[in-house]
Order: C-alpha cells, then structure tokens, then sequence
C-alpha cells in the first residue's frame, strides 16, 4: 500500500489545520510523501525549512530522510542500502546496527535521533543534505522514544515499558539535559 498514493498507510500526510487538503498537496488528498514503511518522527530544520523524518527498516536499513513533496522512498521495492535514481534516497542509513529512530528534533544544524532497539540519542550536525557528523550522546537509559528541543534544553523520553525494553522500577522518564 506504501505505493499506492490512494492509501494512506506507508505515507507522510499534510494536512490543514480545520482538516482540509492543501491546495497543493501533490496527490490531491492528504498524501504529502509516499513509499515509507514505518516514519516514525519528524523535524523541520530551522534554518533551511526542509522537513526530515526518521523511519524504520524491516531489518535494520533504518533512515534519515529529507521530505521532498511528492516524493518516493522506495518501500517496499528498495531498502536504503540500494542507492536509487528512480527513488529519493536516505541521507543516513542505518545497516550496520538497527536504530529503530523514532522521535527527531532539531536545534540549529543539529539534528537529535532517539533509537528505540538501538537505547541511545545520537547527534548528527547537517550541512544542506548531508551529514558532516555523527555521535552518541545517550546510551545507557534503555529505549528511547522520543526529543524535544526547547529553549537550552533537550528533553527526552525513555519507553522501556512497552513490553520490548528492560524496565527498572524508576521508568519511563521524561529526562531535561
């Protein structure tokens, strides 16, 4: 269904605030993107305003994409180790590990990614549409879900009671850094 742009499933939305589509949404609906398998956040960058998202391989193979209107991402016909002039391609690509990013959050050319399977917060410096760096920030709070930027701060969430993490008898938290 991530193909069809009649379904909404495997798909990033745009959609107006009273619940209408956008006069130019590509497809006419609510369909912005296409062709995800599992988009799990997304940030706008503050400085250059494209829209990034994070998603879930099938196994391992997660992403970091740039959202382009319009755009095709592959799934299921090509995962993001398979460089593609027919679909828009991964900024990062997470095949040596499985991440599982979810939550995304920009504070000036620094995107922060939670990693559920993966336990940590990683730090990527963006430059256009490349990623000039990468570091871990947080690995020792289990999965994480989810970060937030605000003010000098960055908040995140751990999710470790989902039935998939290992949880102590303190979690989940909301942690301010």
């Amino acid at each position: 269904s991530s193909q069809d742009t009649n379904s909404l499933a495997g798909k990033i939305l745009r959609i107006n605030k009273d619940g209408t589509i956008p006069n130019d949404n590509p497809f006419d609906n609510y369909v912005y993107s296409y062709g995800h398998r599992n988009p799990q956040g997304i940030a706008w960058h503050p400085i250059t305003k494209n829209l990034y998202s994070s998603e879930h391989g099938q196994s391992r193979n997660d992403e970091i994409n740039i959202i382009t209107k319009g755009g095709d991402y592959g799934w299921p016909n090509v995962e993001c180790t398979e460089i593609s002039k027919e679909y828009e391609n991964p900024i990062r690509c997470y095949s040596e590990f499985t991440l599982a990013p979810s939550g995304i959050a920009f504070n000036n050319n620094e995107l922060y990614v939670s990693g559920l399977r993966g336990t940590q917060l990683r730090k990527l410096v963006v430059d256009g549409d490349k990623i000039i760096s990468e570091e871990i920030l947080i690995n020792n709070l289990g999965r994480i879900r989810d970060v937030v930027v605000h003010k000098d701060y960055l908040y995140i969430a751990t999710n470790n009671r989902d039935g998939r993490g290992i949880p102590s008898p303190n979690d989940d938290k909301i942690i301010r850094i």
